[in-house]
């Protein structure tokens, strides 16, 4: 799977704002459940029960630790995130048409 596709096709928006491009966005990843609160809150989100969401919640903190590190890797370009931060590979796959390529066995 190519990481940087899948992050930019799922976890990340482009700001332009000059000021947030000199300083790249971090997430502490300590406050991932606080900052899930508030994603779920900003979009929406329900859950079937509370094992759904908690593997939405396992989606969204791998999301903000690739936010970070292309983040990192790109300074003239802030990722942040957006409405597919809780989607699940298999999500990604069939709301956005995603191809992921088979896995090696």
């Amino acid at each position: 799977m190519n990481f940087v596709s899948v992050a930019l096709l799922i976890a990340t928006v482009v700001m332009a704002s000059s000021a947030e491009t000199d300083t790249p966005r971090h997430y502490d990843l300590n406050q991932a459940k606080e900052l899930f609160e508030i994603f779920v809150k900003e979009h929406n989100r329900e859950y079937k029960d509370d094992a759904d969401r908690e593997l939405h919640y396992q989606s969204f903190k791998k999301h903000l630790a690739e936010i970070n590190q292309l983040n990192e890797k790109n300074p003239y370009t802030t990722f942040g995130i957006n409405k597919f931060a809780d989607y699940t590979p298999e999500e990604q796959q069939s709301r956005l048409g995603l191809r992921l390529p088979a896995k090696k066995t």
